[in-house]
Order: C-alpha cells, then structure tokens, then sequence
C-alpha cells in the first residue's frame, strides 16, 4: 500500500513486539504505532530502538534526560 499513495504510512493496532514492528516498516511502513507494548510495560523505547537498529532498520535515537525545561 506505501508505494501505491503520496502520503506516509504508519502502521497502527497490534503491534506486541519488535518482531511486530519490524515487519511493518519493512513492509513499506513509514512508521509504527507501539503504545500497547509500551503502556504494557513488553518494552521500552530505548530497548526497542536497539532492538529495531540491531537488524538494521534506521531509527533516531532514544531521547535522554526527560523534556526540556519549560519557559513561561
């Protein structure tokens, strides 16, 4: 479907793991929804985004240290 429109594709429900998200995006997803396995405590986003490295799919890095500071 992803080759098929000009918009990006995410790939959401029923994502339980890594092996889940991996095969979306390599199936032409342009991203994966993965609350469920993060609200579940399955993962984290930091394990998952190793996970996801480990095999190759590109992904940014995990973000540290919480969000900035906020200025009124």
């Amino acid at each position: 479907m992803a080759s098929t429109v000009e918009v990006p594709v995410i790939a959401s429900g029923g994502a339980g793991d890594a092996d889940h998200i991996a095969a979306a995006l390599r199936s032409g997803a342009d991203a994966a929804l993965l609350a469920g396995v993060l609200h579940d405590g399955v993962t984290t986003v930091d394990a998952l985004k190793r996970e996801l490295a480990g095999r190759g799919i590109p992904v940014r890095p995990a973000a540290t240290g919480g969000p900035p500071p906020r200025t009124t």
